[in-house]
């Protein structure tokens, strides 16, 4: 497999245990364990780390001395207070800025955009209705954003890595998590290069359509979808729907609002989608509530099942 997922049918990932170390040959990746969760999660080094302690219980609060060198100088630059008055490390959702910037991009036009879209089941009638849009230029997005909002401030909402661009490049598609008419966060899909799903760096991960919830009656069936685009091409075929991204973003908190509904679980065909498939019946079981599942065939995900059935 490929860590990224550009190939499915030939193996070209490695792992070599005793250096902590791993390589995909099919794109030439490679990196240690923190660096595979940064790129497959879209997690910056902090929140890649937490994330290991929290599910793997490596990497504990202090531990940082017994960490290889090379990783334990990216620790210390992560770690380390900055000295600047006007330059702060921490992160934090900003709607006022995401909507801002949501508004000044367009709808999808672009032919590649268009094509990921039919690829994935979703209608640009369904897009539209969720506020997708295009980024053309990230470069020139920065550049605005930074102009209006100050370099600080865009990457303390995640947007940047603090080096005067956003944190993916080249033709993209953006997803936003719409909170009325605002934006409670993104996720971009990248067309051009080996990147595919980008999210905001440092920011907590919502629930995709979480405004359908408030228009479902309870014991209506609600899919809980693993990803964005699941979610929209089961909404396209009226179909109510949630998106959760990846098994490790799914909260407790969030127990007490599905409750009320008839859970079906929709997980990806592959090994993540039955990570993903098993978080929701451990989160569940202990509130005594089951969930079904509808999984779709190896290597495919519900939206490449709607895109053959449209097409059909």
């Amino acid at each position: 497999m490929c860590f990224n997922g550009h190939d499915k049918l030939t193996p070209s990932f490695i792992v070599h245990k005793s250096k902590n170390t791993w390589k995909c040959y099919g794109c030439g990746e490679y990196g240690d364990t923190i660096t595979l969760v940064e790129k497959v999660l879209s997690l910056d080094f902090k929140s890649s780390c937490e994330w290991l302690r929290r599910n793997f219980g490596v990497i504990q609060s202090g531990s940082i001395a017994s960490l290889p060198a090379e990783i334990r100088s990216r620790a210390k630059r992560i770690t380390t207070p900055s000295r600047s008055k006007d330059i702060t490390t921490e992160t934090e959702a900003d709607s006022v800025l995401y909507t801002w910037l949501l508004e000044r991009c367009g709808s999808v036009v672009d032919p590649r955009g268009v094509s990921y879209l039919n690829q994935h089941g979703i209608s640009l009638e369904v897009a539209n209705s969720f506020r997708v849009v295009e980024v053309r230029n990230p470069k020139r997005a920065y550049d605005a954003l930074e102009k209006t909002w100050g370099a600080d401030r865009v990457r303390k909402a995640g947007l940047s890595n603090g080096r005067g661009l956003l944190l993916w490049s080249g033709y993209s598609v953006l997803f936003p998590f719409m909170n009325g008419a605002s934006v409670d966060y993104m996720q971009v899909r990248c067309l051009v290069g080996n990147r595919k799903f980008i999210g905001l760096m440092g920011i907590e991960k919502p629930i995709f359509n979480h405004a359908r919830l408030q228009r479902l009656k309870p014991n209506q069936t609600l899919h809980i979808c693993e990803g964005v685009p699941d979610a929209m091409a089961l909404e396209g075929r009226g179909l109510a729907a949630i998106g959760i991204l990846g098994a490790s973003s799914f909260r407790a908190e969030w127990i007490d609002e599905l409750l009320p509904f008839d859970l079906v679980g929709v997980p990806d065909g592959d090994s993540g989608g039955e990570s993903f498939r098993r978080s929701l019946i451990h989160a569940f079981r202990a509130r005594s509530k089951s969930v079904r599942f509808v999984s779709p065939p190896a290597g495919m995900d519900a939206c490449d099942v709607i895109a053959r059935i449209t097409d059909a």
